[in-house]
């Protein structure tokens, strides 16, 4: 098992300390596992259920219908669903990380409550309740604690990313012009399926020459031509732990010079905010770093030209880098995210899917890229905002490259961080 009693009362122990602070003695707390969701039109077929990550991460249990209470005098106490005849008859039982010590049953809940007499019940996880109030604080306190990364959960993640470097390997070796981009999503995920991935945490993206640009392309039958990038983000995952990686690749050893320039860039971008990622750190200086590093270099490739100031402040990378540095990466791929963040700010044009300082614990992805999106260059609003920052002509000779990402998954440690994808390669060729 990958969790022990000891890890997951460590996890309790932190939480509730925290709560303590604003609950009162005669108030409750229920987190939710979630309900299956049936398919529509499927009839008696359902998703495959993933538990809420909050109950998840307070169990180590994968089941449905299931709830994890606290209270300042009573602990944490479990209500199961019991497992049916039926259930034996068509599935076999969850498997759950740790064997717990069976709680109570969840059909005596409604009686447990009217016998506590709480003044206030807060539900959590997966429910369809509005988040506000003390119930906001509440969940603010439990994704801030989640974010912070146990050693168990570091180790899991370690193991997972050596799964995801297997399968990037894979595509190193067999990559070659001839091949469709649905081939090299075969050969991966083949791959890290036959070295213990469960399954994929979020559908691989694939893209060559110019569907490179498309931030979540899927693969295609588009067959990869001589001299051109595939760029590849895909994952693996068990458990619901996962990590996020990408990589662009050289169809050939004979790449153009425009090629290997703007992967240098990218790359060297990436490098020097990975260096940043410590903690104190605001999040959104990180950000910052890459956007300014990638317009001083689009620059020096003659793609912009003008004052830098000027092309800085007009904020004209958001045409090239039209997305956040990264997110919270570990527990699913995007984490807990930054729900108490109700106003979230726009930075050199993206909105950061987390405003944080960062932690010791947090675990994050450095993800620059350059992308020549034909949506976006071709945007008359865009033409028109950036008519001189842009050298329209220049630009012209590097569509064609479609776009550079490259990605790894960062942990901030007491000392610095910690690359936890360094594992997988990146292109040699490059």
């Amino acid at each position: 098992m990958f969790f022990t009693v000891k890890d997951i009362q460590k996890r309790r122990e932190k939480l509730g300390s925290k709560w303590n602070e604003i609950l009162r003695d005669d108030e409750a707390v229920l987190i939710y596992s979630g309900e299956p969701v049936p398919k529509p039109g499927g009839l008696d077929q359902h998703y495959p259920f993933i538990p809420h990550p909050a109950y998840y991460w307070l169990t180590a249990r994968r089941r449905e219908d299931e709830i994890v209470l606290y209270n300042k005098n009573t602990g944490w106490v479990e209500f199961q669903k019991e497992f049916t005849i039926e259930q034996a008859i068509w599935e076999a039982e969850k498997d759950d990380l740790l064997v717990s010590e069976p709680g109570l049953n969840i059909n005596h809940l409604k009686d447990y409550l009217e016998k506590q007499k709480f003044s206030s019940v807060y539900n959590l996880g997966q429910t369809s309740d509005i988040i506000v109030g003390k119930a906001f604080e509440l969940r603010t306190m439990l994704d801030q604690t989640r974010r912070k990364k146990d050693e168990a959960e570091i180790k899991l993640i370690k193991h997972i990313a050596e799964i995801a470097a297997f399968g990037y390997k894979e595509i190193e070796r067999i990559l070659k012009p001839g091949m469709s981009e649905r081939e090299i999503q075969i050969a991966y995920e083949s791959v890290i399926f036959r070295h213990g991935s469960h399954t994929i945490p979020y559908d691989t993206i694939i893209g060559c020459g110019t569907n490179a640009a498309i931030l979540h392309a899927l693969p295609t039958r588009k067959i990869i031509r001589e001299q051109e990038f595939v760029l590849v983000d895909a994952g693996a995952d068990v458990f619901d732990y996962c990590v996020d990686v990408t990589r662009t690749f050289p169809s050939t050893a004979n790449i153009s010079s425009q090629h290997k320039d703007l992967y240098q860039l990218v790359l060297k971008t990436e490098l020097e905010c990975i260096e940043m990622t410590k903690a104190d750190t605001f999040w959104r200086d990180v950000h910052a770093k890459a956007a300014i590093m990638l317009t001083e270099g689009l620059y020096d490739l003659g793609i912009l030209r003008g004052n830098m100031q000027r092309l800085i402040e007009k904020e004209v990378i958001s045409v090239f880098f039209p997305h956040g540095l990264g997110h919270l990466v570990g527990l699913r791929v995007r984490d807990t995210g930054q729900e108490e963040n109700l106003e979230p700010k726009h930075y050199f044009g993206s909105r950061l899917r987390v405003d944080i300082q960062l932690e010791q614990g947090h675990l994050i992805t450095v993800e620059p890229g350059i992308y020549f999106m034909q949506a976006l260059l071709d945007s008359p609003d865009v033409q028109k905002k950036f008519k001189e920052e842009i050298d329209w002509l220049e630009l012209e000779k590097w569509k064609h490259i479609g776009g550079v990402r490259i990605e790894d998954n960062v942990l901030v440690t007491e000392a610095g961080n910690e690359n936890l994808t360094l594992c997988v390669p990146k292109s040699a060729e490059l």
